[in-house]
């Protein structure tokens, strides 16, 4: 990011510099100062610097929030093998107790 926001604001400086130099029937003083002012108004990188910085956010939140719903997860599951353990140890002692009473 310290690489890009330098590089970005020199191509859109020189693009700028370009388009009124090239394009408009002024002098290239007066060119200069509209190219340099048309950059000083106008950031037409912040958007994206904006958008992806919101992506960002939104994939740490999710990331977090996934992170959370898998511990959460993993203490039902915790939970529910032990609910099964003691229903299965329930079931086989009902079954030895009959088995015994039968016989």
């Amino acid at each position: 990011m310290h690489t890009l926001a330098p590089r970005l604001a020199v191509a859109t400086n020189g693009a700028a510099r370009h388009a009124a130099i090239c394009h408009a029937p002024i002098c290239h003083a007066s060119a200069y100062h509209a190219a340099s002012a048309m950059t000083a108004t106008a950031a037409p990188g912040i958007g994206a610097v904006v958008a992806i910085v919101v992506i960002i956010l939104v994939t740490t939140a999710l990331a977090k929030a996934a992170r959370s719903l898998a511990a959460l997860l993993s203490e039902l599951l915790r939970a529910a093998t032990a609910v099964m353990s003691v229903l299965l140890t329930t079931v086989i002692a009902i079954f030895l107790g009959i088995a015994f009473l039968v016989h």
